[in-house]
This record gives structure tokens, sequence and C-alpha cells, in this order.
């Protein structure tokens, strides 16, 4: 049975530079795993022991808004 100990943590892929994040879940028990890159399928993150990775995400940034300035400024 898993405690209540939760961390979000952030990988970076090697192969494409795609970043995601993952929930660690600390258990009583050894556990082992792996996370493959959804663009390139490298191997982003592997595991073994008392913790699981769940939940991996891309991580998504918002686009710059282009042109704001000059439309702020009046011309």
């Amino acid at each position: 049975m898993a405690n209540s100990i939760w961390t979000i943590e952030e990988f970076t892929c090697a192969g494409c530079s795609m970043s995601y994040t993952a929930t660690r879940e600390e258990h009583a028990e050894a556990h082992s795993g792996s996370f493959k890159c959804r663009i390139c399928s490298g191997v982003v993150h592997s595991w073994s022991g008392k913790h699981h990775f769940f939940g991996w995400k891309a991580v998504t940034t918002k686009p710059p808004v282009f042109g704001r300035r000059w439309a702020d400024a009046g011309y």
C-alpha cells in the first residue's frame, strides 16, 4: 500500500528534448518501469525501487503574442 508522499518531477527526453512531468509516488514495496517519449520513442526515464511514476504529461507553454506591443502603442 502506498503512503501519501507524491511529488511532481520534470524530465527531458535526451533524443528530442521534449519535456514531460510525472507524479512520483512512494511505495512500501519495490516497483520498476520506464516511460518512452511520444515523439521519438526514446526512453525518457526508467526506475526501480520503492517508488513509481504515473500521470506522464507533455510540458506545454503558451506561444508568445506577436504584434501586441505595436497594437498597444497606437501605431
